[in-house]
C-alpha cells in the first residue's frame, strides 16, 4: 500500500461513488451515510459534487444511482484494452517475422515506457528487458524514435536524467542525440547501436495517434552481431511494424 499522503475530501467521494456502485438496491444519501460513518451534511456536499459532475443521478424516490459520466471513463477504459491487445500483436508479429525479441513502448509523462514485449525464438536472445522498464530514453532506441518527434519542452523533461552529469559530459551528450534525433526524423526510425549495453543493439521506429502526436514506438532488440547482419531486412520489418500500429491509433481516439 502507497505512503503517499491523500486528499480526505477526493477520498470520500471516491467511497462515496463506490458504495452506491456495489449496492444491491440503490441507496439513498441517508444510507450513504450510515454505511460510511460520515457526517449527514458531509454526505450531501459529496452528493451534491457527484451529482453536478455527472457521476451520480437522483431518482424521483431520493435513490442514488451512477451517472452518465462514469460510462465514459468505463469506455475510456476499455479501449486502453483494446488498444494494448491490437499493439500486442503487431508487437507477436514482429517478433515472428524477426525471431528477435521486440517492444512497444509508451510515452507517459516524462518517461518511455515498455508495455509490450515478447521474447524471441533465437536460442540466445537478449535478456533484463522487462514490460514497466524506462530510463535512459536518450540511450535506448524507443526513447530516440520519441524524443525525435516531441516538442522542446516535452524533450526537456524526458532528458531530465541528464542533470546528474558534469556540464561538459551533459553538453557533449546533448549535440551528439541532437543529430541522432535529426537523422531519426529524416529516415524514420532510431538506433541505440550499443549506447545502452555493449553487445546489444536495438531499432526504434515513432508510432504516432489520430492526433499526429507521437503515442511511443516500436522496435527489435538483438545481439550486436546479428543486428549488423541483418539490419536491413530489421528496418523493414520495424518501420511496417510502426505504420501498423500508426493506423491503428489513426481508427481510435486515444488519450494521455
Amino acid at each position: 500500500m502507497s505512503n503517499q499522503p491523500t486528499l480526505q475530501t477526493v477520498e470520500r467521494a471516491l467511497t462515496f461513488l463506490e458504495y452506491v456502485a456495489a449496492a444491491s438496491e440503490p441507496p439513498t444519501v441517508q444510507d450513504v451515510s450510515v454505511a460510511l460513518k460520515l457526517n449527514i451534511t458531509t454526505c450531501y456536499h459529496l452528493m451534491r459534487t457527484l451529482l453536478a459532475r455527472g457521476y451520480l443521478e437522483r431518482r424521483q424516490n431520493a435513490t442514488l444511482a451512477l451517472g452518465n459520466k462514469v460510462s465514459t471513463l468505463y469506455g475510456a477504459y476499455q479501449q486502453s484494452f483494446s488498444i494494448n491487445e491490437s499493439l500486442a500483436a503487431t508487437v507477436n508479429r514482429l517478433a515472428d517475422e524477426t525471431s528477435e525479441t521486440c517492444y512497444f513502448s509508451a510515452l507517459e509523462g516524462g518517461s518511455v515506457i515498455i508495455k509490450v514485449l515478447v521474447e524471441g525464438s533465437q536460442p540466445l536472445r537478449v535478456s533484463g528487458l522487462y514490460v514497466g522498464l524506462t530510463g535512459n530514453e536518450y540511450r535506448r532506441s524507443s526513447g530516440r524514435a520519441v524524443l525525435a518527434h516531441v516538442g522542446a519542452e516535452k524533450r526537456a523533461m524526458i532528458l531530465n536524467s541528464l542533470s546528474g552529469l558534469s556540464l561538459i559530459v551533459r553538453e557533449s551528450i546533448t549535440k551528439e542525440l541532437e543529430q541522432e534525433l535529426e537523422a531519426t526524423r529524416q529516415r524514420g526510425w532510431s538506433m541505440d547501436g550499443e549506447q545502452t549495453e555493449l553487445g546489444i543493439s536495438s531499432i526504434g521506429a515513432p508510432v504516432f495517434d489520430s492526433e499526429g502526436e507521437v503515442y511511443g514506438a516500436v522496435g527489435v532488440v538483438a545481439p550486436t552481431f546479428r543486428m549488423d547482419r541483418s539490419k536491413s531486412e530489421l528496418i523493414s520489418f520495424v518501420t511496417a511494424a510502426a505504420r501498423e500500429a500508426t493506423g491503428m491509433l489513426c481508427n481510435v481516439k486515444t488519450t494521455k
